[in-house]
């Protein structure tokens, strides 16, 4: 749990010990699997901290530079009234942070439970074997732009809370449902979605070639490995992007964002003419 009182306050309420409670706690979280046992992470500057607070999500604790005191922004001087907040020294401060120019604002976040938006034609991306954060972030904020209904990772797919892949999300994870992908799920996944197409460079359907507006799931894989056995025998088609200049594939991030915003692009035409969209079961929340 974050330290719920500063334990070197007085008459320097600045943190300068670098064994305070509130930076042990910060640095901890930088593994994943204190991450999952607290069920929380860290976020880190003004925007991606105010795009948290704009779905209705609050920190349980908030750090700021010293140099930034007097200088913050009208969200921010509301915010430290409303939750822990703590002064740090800002040498202290840079060496929490995770990146390389800090803005001197860092948050921590309980993990977030976004529901899925119920539907009769879900739109799904299976995330499996992406290592990367950066290319998961960047998938997770295309998932949120193309109105997919949730993102389902496997086991073999890096954290999303990993602060890289936060960072590359802008604010997705307030925003996307988020969830494992187990047998439950892919049962699940089964029965809702009569097209589930796996993405690959020699897939045997353009992705514009698919109807999209049906219930449908994208199965997407690293751009060394592609997919497990397990995920390809889940889905019924697999989809490919026509490149030029010879060119043998594109990252899986952007990959994933072309063929989901031709889905979105699809969806806003409306079904093509003799489709069945069939009613979508959903998926079982993990």
């Amino acid at each position: 749990m974050p330290p719920s009182a500063p334990e070197d306050a007085g008459t320097d309420s600045v943190i300068r010990s670098p064994s305070n409670a509130a930076l042990k706690y910060v640095r901890s979280l930088q593994r994943r699997q204190k991450r999952h046992a607290e069920r929380a992470f860290v976020v880190e500057g003004d925007r991606a901290i105010e795009d948290g607070l704009q779905t209705g999500a609050i920190p349980s604790l908030l750090l700021v530079r010293d140099d930034r005191v007097g200088d913050e922004q009208d969200w921010l001087r509301s915010l430290q009234a409303r939750v822990p907040a703590r002064v740090v020294a800002s040498t202290l401060f840079d060496g929490v942070s995770d990146t390389s120019t800090p803005q001197g604002t860092l948050a921590v976040f309980p993990f977030p439970d976004v529901p899925a938006a119920a539907t009769r034609s879900p739109l799904y991306v299976v995330i499996d074997r992406v290592r990367d954060p950066g290319n998961l972030g960047t998938l997770l904020r295309a998932a949120v732009g193309a109105g997919v209904t949730a993102a389902l990772l496997s086991d073999e797919t890096v954290d999303p809370y990993h602060p890289r892949a936060v960072r590359a999300g802008m604010g997705a994870h307030f925003r996307l449902p988020i969830e494992a992908l187990t047998p439950d799920t892919w049962a699940n996944l089964e029965a809702a979605c009569a097209l589930r197409a796996v993405a690959a460079a020699d897939g045997l359907v353009p992705y514009e070639g698919l109807d999209w507006t049906q219930p449908a799931a994208l199965i997407l894989g690293s751009e060394a490995d592609g997919v497990t056995a397990d995920a390809a025998s889940l889905a019924t088609t697999s989809v490919r992007i026509p490149l030029l200049g010879g060119l043998e594939s594109l990252n899986v991030g952007v990959a994933g964002a072309v063929i989901l915003f031709e889905a979105a692009r699809q969806r806003r035409r409306g079904p093509r003419r003799g489709a069945r969209p069939q009613p979508a079961a959903g998926v079982d929340q993990p």
